[in-house]
């Protein structure tokens, strides 16, 4: 029986114990590379719910004003006070008088088809006639009904009132309130909504109900509510809007589908496996990955609305939307794994190495060291070679000592035929222009300098970010240069492409703010020009004028959560009032707080009402304590609204506008950016139209 040698156990430990350390390293730089994998995409979904929940506000704002204003244009007819006193007589009237036909509801009946023609409802008379003696049914019509749910007056081609816009005449009756019906197919699977607006009774006269009847219109939903599910600039090409509605255990689609079908005739249960529709239905405002009614991955999120049980869900296509982000992982996965297997290898390399010169310490010495600095040469090699750069060495007088094989395959030629060379012969003579005063100054001091340049390679005109590192000694030459050339060409149209993307995401902030408020649309647009303008005049660094900018277009953004009626409102406002106007400063400071803006832009919104005498809101700062580009856009918010007229006063002249800044400078402005805008206004006013207008 063969017998194990009592040192073949212990021989062993250490390679077995490597083995475990080298398994517990790669689990680890996996792990940690999932992790921030992970991160990468989280970030992204972020930044979508960030933008298909705004594209979301922005439509329901839109469908809920759509429907508030046919609201109040048939709640200006129920309210018209001879209508009601006709309805009331109407109901009165002998039911044995003559056959004709009574002169109130003569009036009644101009008056319906009069307000019909005035708010959009009266039938298309241009649609061919029906070859037969039928009646015809339009897709819009007004009428008016009485207390007995009778019909008294009512457009031409009145759709019939079925069921539920019944429902939603009884449900205005009961409650006396707006009631909106449920959308609903005709005959002809024209979709429709029906508006039941309350008519009070004759006060001191009519007793009895508190509603005499009800007016009641008609809409046809393809034709002005679904094209607002388009408006605004799309997001991606993929995004939907959809209206959904719940009904018993069945998600509705009440708008079209990019399957087809009839609106509202398209239902999907609500059990169905993370079904988007579903998953809106039972927690609106949501937003996560889900699948849509195709069964395609999407991600969406999801809006409520005020004044119908509706809930708009906005998607897009999921693997499009996370193209560019699946790409960048898959190329950080690959670049990073590359690296641990590499460094692995390196680890094992080094340790089999170490085992091998212990072995044959005493007499394989010189090979080793002869063996260790090939494996730094070739190791040089691949780092210099592999690098996403172009890479040389070259002596005091720019002769080249070395060039990595990136450099040689760029300009066809191989790294022996470059080394030797100058370094103006081998970039050409306009290449070097850019690094020449560099080049110059690396003789007088051996500081690392940095610059941007732009270079023409192999015949495209290429950006480049150039660093040059003094080394001491190379072998027996002294004073030697590194350039190292990193093409940052793709980086910078990447960073313009996130500029093109960071503005329209605040045009479309800007253009939210003035839907809300429309005695203030375009301020934010033109706050922004004056600023920048002033900013111009007072020399601003490129840094300061771009957080100038972002801080004008949204200094306004909080007005939002502002109710309307008081952002309109003509009369003075109270004090509660002025105090909630004043806190849409608060509202739009924490709304852009989590963003990662390269300047103060949050700070200088939350200034701009600051005033240098402390009297501001809403810190009540001092002059030492104010940003600069906070007392331009005071100055430049001031000025814009004093021109401008607002639901409780008229606009102001500009050379009056001027005086008022200038008496209160000093106090409540700064007297600098003032005296910049005077400038800007009587020398460059022909910049801006809207000025001149």
């Amino acid at each position: 029986m063969p017998t194990v040698s009592a040192t073949d156990s212990p021989s062993r430990k250490p390679v077995i114990s490597g083995l475990l350390a080298l398994l517990i390293l790669m689990l680890v730089g996996a792990y940690l590379i999932q992790v921030y994998l992970d991160k990468e995409r989280q970030r992204d979904l972020d930044n979508w719910a960030i933008r298909l929940g705004l594209v979301a506000e922005t439509r329901v704002n839109t469908i809920e004003n759509w429907l508030t204003g046919h609201a109040a244009d048939l709640g200006e007819l129920a309210n018209n006070a001879s209508l009601q006193l006709y309805l009331w007589q109407l109901r009165r009237r002998d039911e044995q008088s003559p056959a004709s036909e009574p002169a109130q509801l003569s009036y009644l009946r101009n008056l319906v088809l009069a307000s019909a023609r005035r708010y959009g409802l009266m039938p298309d008379t241009a649609q061919p006639e029906i070859p037969a003696n039928l009646p015809q049914r339009y897709a819009g019509g007004l009428a008016l009904v009485d207390a007995r749910r009778r019909p008294v007056v009512s457009t031409a081609g009145m759709p019939e009132i079925g069921a539920a816009f019944q429902a939603a005449i009884n449900a205005a009756l009961e409650s006396g309130k707006t009631q909106f019906s449920t959308l609903v197919t005709d005959a002809h699977d024209r979709v429709l909504l029906g508006i039941a607006v309350p008519v009070p009774r004759v006060i001191g006269v009519q007793e009895g109900a508190a509603y005499s009847g009800v007016v009641f219109g008609v809409l046809s939903a393809e034709q002005s509510l679904y094209p607002l599910l388009q408006a605004g600039v799309p997001v991606t090409p993929s995004e939907v809007s959809l209206l959904i509605a719940r009904r018993d255990q069945q998600a509705v689609y009440l708008s079209p589908t990019g399957a087809g079908g009839v609106p509202t005739h398209k239902t999907l249960p609500m059990d169905r496996d993370r079904l988007a529709a579903a998953a809106a239905l039972r927690q609106p405002g949501r937003f996560g990955e889900f699948r849509n009614y195709q069964g395609h991955e999407v991600l969406a999120t999801s809006r409520k609305f005020r004044s119908t049980p509706w809930v708009l869900l906005q998607e897009v296509d999921a693997r499009q939307a996370l193209l560019e982000s699946d790409r960048h992982r898959h190329f950080l996965l690959t670049t990073f794994s590359l690296l641990l297997f590499f460094f692995a290898a390196i680890l094992v390399a080094a340790w089999r190495h170490g085992s091998s010169v212990r072995a044959r310490h005493d007499a394989d010495d010189l090979r080793g060291k002869t063996l260790a600095l090939q494996k730094q040469t070739e190791l040089l090699h691949a780092v210099t070679d592999n690098a996403d750069a172009y890479v040389i060495l070259m002596d005091a007088e720019q002769r080249v000592l070395f060039a990595n094989a990136r450099l040689a395959d760029k300009l066809h030629a191989t790294r022996a035929e470059l080394e030797g060379n100058s370094l103006t012969g081998l970039l050409g003579p306009a290449n070097i222009e850019p690094l020449a005063e560099s080049l110059s100054d690396m003789h007088t001091d051996s500081a690392t300098r940095r610059c941007a340049v732009r270079m023409v390679i192999d015949g495209e005109p290429r950006s480049l970010q150039c660093s040059l590192v003094p080394v001491d000694r190379v072998g027996e030459r002294f004073n030697a240069i590194l350039l190292v050339l990193q093409d940052i060409t793709e980086l910078e149209d990447a960073q313009r492409k996130h500029a093109a993307l960071m503005r329209r995401l605040v045009d479309t902030l800007m253009h939210v703010v003035d839907l809300h408020d429309p005695n203030s649309a375009n301020h934010s647009a033109h706050t922004a020009e004056v600023a920048n303008a002033i900013g111009r005049e007072l020399k601003l660094s490129p840094a300061d004028s771009r957080t100038l900018d972002l801080a004008a277009s949204l200094a306004n953004l909080g007005k939002i959560f502002v109710p309307r009626e008081v952002l309109v409102k003509t009369e003075a406002l109270s004090d509660a009032e002025q105090a909630l106007v004043q806190r849409h400063v608060q509202y739009g400071t924490e709304m852009l707080a989590d963003l990662d803006f390269e300047g103060p832009v949050v700070d200088t919104i939350a200034q701009k009402h600051e005033h240098l005498d402390g009297s501001g809101y809403p810190q009540g700062l001092t002059d030492g304590e104010i940003l600069l580009s906070a007392r331009i856009l005071a100055v430049s918010n001031a000025f814009v609204a004093l021109i401008s007229p607002r639901a409780y006063r008229d606009a102001i002249g500009v050379h009056q506008a001027l005086e008022q800044l200038l008496s209160d400078s000093g106090k409540l402005y700064d007297r600098h950016v003032v005296a910049a805008l005077f400038h800007v206004v009587e020398n460059c006013k022909e910049e801006f139209d809207w000025l001149q207008e």
